[in-house]
This record gives structure tokens, sequence and C-alpha cells, in this order.
């Protein structure tokens, strides 16, 4: 039976959002008066309800999107005007807040973001920025972020803040006090294609053309992705150090640098850089049924060098392991080992 260790690119589907998705397959359009529509409806507002509640909001806070990747793009395009046109995130974000960024913070060798460079750059473009933009922790490395300080030096600007949390549900505690939110369904086993944004205030649409979500995002309601959303997010729990600890031990071993491994971080997600090439190793990790993944972008059927390790100064394909609440380390560790020997050796 094969081991999945890739949970930070998609947590399986757990069976209570399955349920749920099945039970509302034949779900009316919410924005039909009559009774089926209300139904529906009153399903999307129970998840509404759920995800409020999982991070510590008021639910009308909560829009339903089609993923953080959308959300993202709602909120940094959307809070951007002629006066304020500039977007200040941290070079280890996600590339859907990359993609919007006009100016990076850098991270130390840690992984976390250097507040001192960032307190610098908020006094020398507070005149144009729209918003500032950092993740709770990064799906790479598992770093944490010290989102406290980061709200609180935007507050004092004046700048709103906003926290990519997707790596945060199901791992830890998700009260993050930033102006706005985004989350993914499918990172905290619900279904792939919906998320939310989550703050308060006034947001133009990315998407025209319906009242839907407050105007903030038109389209009918995916009810069954939000019916899944909203039992996954009523399931979601905390996952243990301990799996992760064993394997760090296990990597470090075996000669392997674990990338931020002074820094607070996820207690699921491990990222280690090998003296072999981590792509090599997540290949003959797959062929032994251990699901695992290099933590970066694809192309030409190659690994790419991930700009979060080039922003930590570092160089090399890293191997990340990212764990769920029902991973079998024990398991893993044998074949971890075996994998790693042999590969060092043919390299």
């Amino acid at each position: 039976m094969p081991h999945y260790l890739d949970y930070n690119a998609t947590a399986p589907l757990l069976p209570v959002a399955r349920e749920a998705m099945v039970a509302a397959l034949s779900a009316a359009n919410t924005a039909s008066m009559h009774a089926a529509g209300q139904s529906a409806a009153m399903i999307v507002d129970a998840a509404r309800m759920t995800v409020g509640r999982l991070l510590s909001r008021d639910p009308r806070q909560v829009s339903f999107t089609s993923g953080a990747t959308e959300a993202n793009a709602t909120i940094l395009r959307g809070l951007k005007t002629p006066s304020r046109p500039a977007v200040l995130t941290s070079a280890i974000e996600h590339p859907s807040v990359l993609h919007h960024a006009t100016h990076t913070i850098p991270v130390l060798p840690d992984g976390v973001i250097d507040l001192d460079v960032f307190r610098q750059q908020v006094k020398a473009l507070s005149g144009e920025l729209a918003v500032i933009s950092v993740m709770g922790a990064n799906n790479e490395t598992g770093v944490l972020q010290p989102v406290a300080a980061i709200a609180e030096i935007a507050a004092e600007a004046g700048i709103p803040f906003h926290c990519d949390a997707t790596q945060l549900i199901g791992r830890l505690p998700c009260d993050v006090p930033a102006d706005w939110m985004t989350i993914s369904a499918h990172k905290f086993g619900g279904p792939m294609g919906v998320g939310a944004l989550v703050g308060e205030g006034e947001l133009p649409p990315l998407l025209l053309g319906g009242p839907q979500e407050r105007g903030r995002r038109a389209g009918t309601h995916n009810v069954p992705g939000i019916a899944g959303m909203g039992a996954a997010a009523e399931a979601a729990g905390r996952v243990s150090p301990d799996g992760r600890d064993a394997l760090e031990a296990c990597c470090v071993a075996l000669g392997g640098e674990v990338l931020g491994r002074n820094a607070p971080r996820l207690p699921n997600t491990l990222s280690v850089l090998f003296p072999v090439p981590g792509d090599l190793i997540v290949m003959a990790l797959d062929l032994a049924g251990v699901y695992a993944s290099n933590g970066s972008a694809c192309s030409s059927g190659g690994a790419q060098e991930s700009h979060v390790v080039q922003a930590m100064g570092r160089r090399g394909i890293p191997v990340r392991l990212s764990l769920g609440e029902t991973s079998d380390v024990d398991a893993v560790l044998p074949i971890l080992e075996k994998v790693v020997q042999q590969c060092s050796v043919s390299f």
C-alpha cells in the first residue's frame, strides 16, 4: 500500500467531505426562490458558519471562491488603486501571490522574513502601498511567519494586511490577526476547486455578472464543493509533530540539511536538502511506494530550483515530506533510509 506524504500539495478527500458532497450533488441553484433553491442556500450558509468558526471570524466575512489562487487575486487586485498601486509580499510566497507583487521582503537564512527590512520597506513605501501580503506558513518548508508582528506594523502604517493561511488549516490554530485571509479546501481534506476569502469591507469582484457572495464573486454557487469544504472544516484537527521529528532525525543522520530547522514550523512539514538532487530521491521513493515531492514547480519533465530555497540562500532541489493525521511514519522510515542510501551510491 503506498504511503502518501504530500499533504501540502493536496490532502486526501475526507470521507465526511465526500458524503456531504454526494448529498448535495442534486442541489438546486441557491438564487432560486423556491424551496429547493432555499435548501441549497441553507447548505451554503451552514458551510459559511463552519468556516467562519474555524477561522474565528464572523461568517458574514466569508466569501466562497474556486480556491486560494482566485481569492488571492481578488484581494491583491481589488485593493489596488491608481494612487496606491503597490503590493508588498515576502520573497517566499506562493506564485499566486508573487504574481501580484511589486516589492518583496527578503527572508533570513531560516526562512523567516527580515522584520527590520520589512519595517524599512513599509516606511519607504507607505504612500503607495495598497496591501501587505505575507503567508502564515510556507508551503515548501513549513516555516511560520511572525504574523502578529506583521499585522501590528501594517496597522500602524494604515496598510491592509492579507495572509494566505492555506497551509495552517488542520495543522495549527488559525486565528491570524489579518484584515484579509485566504484558504483552499483541498489542503485540509475538502475537495479541489473551492476555497474562500475572508475579510471585512468592500472588495471589487474579480468575476463580474451576478450578486453572489455579497457582490464579491459572481457565478452560481458550487454547492457540492462548498458542502464538502464545510464538512472538512468541521473535521479539521491538528497534526502531532512526532512523525515529522522522527523523519527529521532520519534525514539528518543521512546527511540532509533541514530547511528552517531552527525556526517555528508546521508540525507536519519537512523539507530537506541532500547531497543527492531531491528529484532523484523523490522518483526513487515513488517507485518504492512513498509519495513525496520537491516542493517546487516542475517544467519540461524536470524539477527546478525553488524560489523559496534560493531566497533562503541555498542551492539545490529539496525533498518535501508533508504528513497527515494517518501517515504511517514507522513504515516510511526504513524505506526512506534505503532509498537515500541507494541514491547516494549511484549518484
